[in-house]
């Protein structure tokens, strides 16, 4: 422990120099650093969107007044407070009523989506939702704006540079290493549904969806109770599946499809088709053919493609989820008891589709379409499970972030970095690289005006000691601690307070030490020493 606190003063008495050196490198960029993780380089477009909101459902149980903006990292503690758990600040979204509390959180978050993007293409219906229903600002959003990262951060109320998934995948010892895989299918911080099963016990419903494997698992909770169920997309098999779940929710497209005339499932389009457009299936080319509007182009998504599949199976399979909640006897009387539950969606399809086909594509649109008729039904659908006593945030989690990738490509060529591209918007140097000096070549080459990028090398800074320093853990007993610029902030806040107090109480000591007898004060003149010299 003195070894610790010991390191620590020391961090603080070198703080001015750190933050002043950090100043170069954007608040984002160090929110969602971590060492070894985050790679070398990192491109940064210079007009980085800022439309994340977050959507509160739930009237009866909500205050009248709610916070115009919030930090991303505070959400978890407004849904955890709303439950009556401890949060690490005061953030609450609901009536303080210590005797009527909600059973039930629903937390929709939608990737690729942002309040600009409603605009820019006339999505109404989301557009209401935001209309009817508080609305908060999300600020304080790291980068790279990573879907995984971002939901972590929501599930667990840290940045990146403390929960560690950076990242889908990233670059370790020259090998490529995949969140949440093996046997590590957690983040190494506490989430909603940790929270809620740790303190209501094992009878909390925890269900998480995504069609991303990481992702689902990020929002279950650490210990696998009989009420933990997290299912994902499996592009194999073409069906929701779960390691841990009911059989009930397992659900196969392929199944469904074929059927859809049939099934409830055109209730997710009735919007589309009200406003003269029309979705259905063609058979015979196994694809759905998309026609957002009267004067649209039919837009074709193919089942054979896994992104094509991916955007439908999650819509199709979000519905199929909330009503099987809704109908199977025992999934609605863990629902319909007095311990919290806890149901997170999550979809990452718009993402996949918008950086296959383009973001300005006829395929990004339609899907867009999409998610304006079928997410309004989704959100409606999750306040029935339990009426009167839920709340529910939908997350729109910001439009896409545009990036030169052809104008980075041509300068990682042309400068021989061998890097792989997929992991933008980093890149991880080979060792005998010098990152400092690819950075600054990348720079003055990417021109900002021509490109819109901003290149920075975080390792240079952390080489210097001005971003991120970690604690040795054989020495201090830590377990990675990771040292943020903010941390240190605080700590040179409290250093420079210690310092002005003990340089005062010095200033008054002398002041008082060297004061004429003649001019002291009363308490002086009492306690006056006798000198020969003086009268």
């Amino acid at each position: 422990k003195g070894d610790l606190a010991l390191k620590w003063m020391m961090l603080a008495a070198l703080g001015f120099v750190l933050v002043s050196v950090s100043a170069d490198l954007p608040r984002e960029i160090e929110d969602g650093y971590y060492p070894g993780r985050s790679g070398d380089v990192i491109f940064m477009p210079s007009d980085l969107p800022d439309d994340s909101v977050m959507v509160l459902f739930g009237s009866d149980r909500l205050k009248s007044e709610q916070p115009k903006s919030l930090p991303i990292d505070s959400v978890r503690d407004g849904i955890s407070q709303a439950f009556g758990m401890a949060g690490t600040a005061a953030v609450s979204f609901v009536k303080d009523d210590i005797f009527n509390r909600p059973n039930l959180n629903f937390l929709v978050t939608v990737h690729g989506l942002g309040k600009d993007t409603v605009s820019k293409y006339n999505l109404h219906n989301i557009f209401a939702l935001l209309g009817n229903n508080p609305t908060i600002k999300l600020e304080d959003i790291s980068y790279p704006r990573n879907p995984l990262a971002l939901s972590v951060t929501l599930a667990t109320g840290e940045k990146p540079a403390v929960h560690g998934l950076v990242a889908d995948s990233w670059q370790e010892g020259g090998y490529k290493k995949h969140a949440l895989s093996g046997e590590y299918l957690h983040a190494a911080t506490a989430n909603i549904a940790d929270l809620m099963t740790q303190t209501f016990g094992e009878e909390c419903l925890a269900i998480s969806m995504s069609s991303s494997f990481a992702e689902c698992h990020a929002h279950a909770p650490h210990k696998t109770t009989k009420n933990t169920m997290s299912y994902y997309y499996d592009q194999e098999q073409k069906a929701f599946v779960s390691q841990n779940g009911s059989p009930a929710l397992q659900w196969s497209l392929l199944s469904t499809v074929h059927n859809i005339e049939n099934s409830d499932l055109v209730e997710l389009f009735t919007r589309i088709k009200l406003a003269g457009g029309d979705v259905f299936f063609n058979a015979r080319e196994n694809s759905f053919l998309v026609k957002s509007g009267p004067s649209a182009s039919p837009v074709r998504f193919h089942l054979d493609d896994k992104v094509d599949a991916a955007l439908l199976a999650e819509l199709f399979y979000a519905k199929t989820l909330v009503k099987k909640l809704a109908t199977d006897t025992e999934l609605q009387r863990r629902i319909s008891d007095d311990t919290p539950d806890s149901v997170t969606l999550s979809f990452r399809s718009l993402n996949s589709v918008g950086e296959k086909y383009g973001y300005d594509s006829k395929q990004y649109i339609a899907a867009l379409k999409l998610f304006d008729s079928a997410i309004p039904v989704i959100t409606a659908k999750l306040g029935e499970l339990s009426p009167s006593a839920h709340v529910g945030e939908l997350v729109l989690m910001g439009s896409p972030v545009l990036l030169d990738k052809k104008a980075i490509s041509e300068q990682i060529n042309h400068l021989s970095l061998a890097s792989d591209t997929g992991f933008l918007p980093t890149i991880f140097l080979e060792k005998s690289i010098d990152s400092s000096h690819a950075c600054q070549v990348l720079r003055m080459n990417l021109d900002v005006e021509s490109s819109g990028l901003r290149t920075f090398c975080p390792n240079s800074y952390v080489e210097s000691g001005s971003v991120v320093y970690t604690l040795d853990a054989s020495n201090s007993g830590a377990t990675n601690d990771v040292v943020t610029i903010e941390q240190l902030k605080r700590w040179q806040i409290v250093l420079w307070l210690c310092l002005g107090g003990f340089f005062t109480l010095l200033a008054g000591v002398i002041a008082f030490g060297c004061m004429e007898y003649e001019r002291d004060t009363l308490l002086f003149s009492k306690r006056r020493i006798k000198e020969p010299s003086r009268s």
